[in-house]
């Protein structure tokens, strides 16, 4: 393999892993109510953006942010932790 290549591998395994963490940030920041389910959700969409692959990694993160939304009565801008 060479160093591009490697290079390369490096910095998608990274791009995933920063991408993973992201989406777990704002998973936490919204249950918590620290940040609105809205908010969650309009973070969650642009990194969906990004790819297909992002995409599917990111229903399951907008799926949480729907159901807070729901178990907060249809607020989506309602923060009760901040």
């Amino acid at each position: 393999m060479s160093d591009a290549d490697e290079t390369e591998m490096e910095v998608h395994r990274r791009s995933l892993a920063v991408e993973g963490v992201m989406m777990m940030l704002i998973d936490g920041l919204a249950a918590r109510g620290t940040i609105s389910a809205d908010e969650a959700e309009d973070m969650l969409r642009i990194l969906s953006k990004s790819s297909a692959a992002s995409a599917a990694r990111a229903s399951g993160s907008l799926r949480i942010v729907r159901q807070l939304k729901r178990l907060r009565r249809g607020d989506g801008a309602m923060t009760p932790g901040a």
